[in-house]
């Protein structure tokens, strides 16, 4: 790509630089991605972007015990004076304000569904703030693995379906070669042409590509196994990005959990077994499960 063109560092230039016109006029989407896609890259792209106003970047999955902390990255972001708002909508009143055609890029937004332990401050005021960006003039991008609608979510007050947010639905595209060749070239590594495009064949080829793009591009910058082959390293890489994926730990575990519990109570079983009840039956599963 043209070395002047404005997105030639981005990892998918031409999806980025078509997305990032649209967030100029008011978009709100929702960005389907599985992980290990490059999504969270591609956020990071378009905040670099140049456009008529701020690109706001934030993790749902760091911030989905407490609300407070979304608003206050995403405020700190911004870098308006004055006090910080404590809400989503204050904050939207401020860039409406300050920052017209600001856009707020959330990823990993699928996180508050089916979690009984999100922070209670993620309810219908949230929601619907977010489907007023438009009505303001600013631009939304949910990123999520499947599609933001008819889910169910717990929230205090008990169970709720419905879909969430009105966005346009977006699919990722899947990396071309040119795009896993061109990452390649800026990471500046130390290979010939024969094992760049190695490298390359092996990134399409792993279901977790720029995951995996991203650890061997760092691996082979350290100088990680300087002895082995360039092969047997990729394979090593691989079968490391794998078990990561895989790797059923504690937080998954309770990822599970919150989901057997969604469906337990939208199904209407646990009125007549309380979890906590079948919790005891199975090795107290769902410690201090409600009915």
């Amino acid at each position: 790509m043209d070395p002047c063109h404005p997105c030639h560092h981005c990892l998918r230039p031409t999806f980025t630089a078509r997305l990032g016109v649209d967030l100029e006029c008011e978009a709100a989407i929702n960005l389907i991605a599985a992980p290990g896609q490059g999504a969270g890259r591609l956020l990071d792209d378009l905040r670099g972007l140049t456009g008529r106003g701020p690109r706001l970047v934030a993790n749902l999955k760091r911030h989905r015990a407490s609300l407070p902390a979304l608003v206050t990255d995403l405020w700190s972001q911004a870098g308006l004076g004055g006090g910080a708002p404590t809400s989503l909508g204050e904050l939207c009143d401020r860039l409406e304000r300050d920052l017209p055609a600001a856009a707020l890029l959330l990823h990993r937004f699928d996180v508050l569904l089916d979690n009984p332990e999100l922070d209670p401050a993620y309810d219908d005021a949230f929601i619907n703030a977010l489907n007023a960006l438009r009505n303001r003039g600013l631009s939304l991008v949910c990123v999520s693995a499947r599609r933001l609608a008819q889910h169910v979510i717990l929230t205090p007050g008990g169970v709720r379906t419905g879909s969430i947010l009105d966005l346009a639905r977006e699919d990722l595209p899947v990396l071309a070669w040119s795009e896993v060749m061109a990452e390649i070239e800026r990471r500046h590594l130390c290979l010939d042409e024969k094992d760049r495009a190695r490298l390359a064949a092996a990134v399409l080829d792993n279901p977790c590509p720029w995951d995996f793009l991203d650890l061997a591009c760092r691996r082979l910058a350290d100088g990680v196994n300087p002895t082995w082959s360039l092969r047997k390293r990729l394979k090593r890489w691989a079968q490391e990005v794998h078990r990561d994926g895989r790797r059923l730990g504690p937080g998954s575990v309770v990822r599970l959990r919150h989901r057997l519990q969604t469906w337990w109570r939208a199904s209407g079983l646990g009125k007549l077994l309380p979890l906590a009840r079948l919790g005891a039956w199975i090795g107290g599963f769902f410690p201090g499960g409600r009915g």
